[in-house]
C-alpha cells in the first residue's frame, strides 16, 4: 500500500498537467468558459482535500497540495484574461461592423 502511495505522490504532485499558453490562446470563447468552470471546480475540490487532510492530521502533503492549487489558480487567471480579451475583441469587431454598415 505504501509503495502505491509513493508512486501516486510522484505522479500527481511533481507536475500538474496543463495546457500551454499557445493552446489556451487558440481556444474559442465557449471552450474557455468551460475551462474556467472546470478550473474553479478543481480549485474548490483541492481546497476541500486540503481541509480534509489537515483535519485527519496529514500535514506533510499540505505544501504539495498548496503548490498544485497555486498552479491551478495561475492557469485560471490566464484563462480568465484570455477569455476577457477575446470577448473585448469580438465586441470591438461588432462595433466596427455596425459603423461600416451604417
Amino acid at each position: 500500500m505504501a509503495k502505491n502511495l509513493d508512486v501516486r505522490e510522484k505522479d500527481c504532485f511533481d507536475s500538474c498537467p496543463t495546457l500551454s499558453q499557445e493552446t489556451i490562446n487558440g481556444l474559442d470563447i465557449f471552450q474557455l468558459s468551460e475551462m474556467i468552470m472546470s478550473l474553479e471546480y478543481a480549485i474548490h475540490y483541492t481546497k476541500e482535500c486540503l481541509f480534509a487532510l489537515s483535519f485527519v492530521g496529514i500535514e506533510e502533503t499540505s505544501g504539495k497540495i498548496k503548490a498544485v492549487m497555486n498552479e491551478l489558480e495561475h492557469h485560471l487567471a490566464f484563462a480568465k484574461s484570455t477569455h476577457k480579451s477575446k470577448i473585448n475583441g469580438e465586441n470591438r469587431m461588432e462595433n466596427f461592423m455596425k459603423d461600416v454598415n451604417a
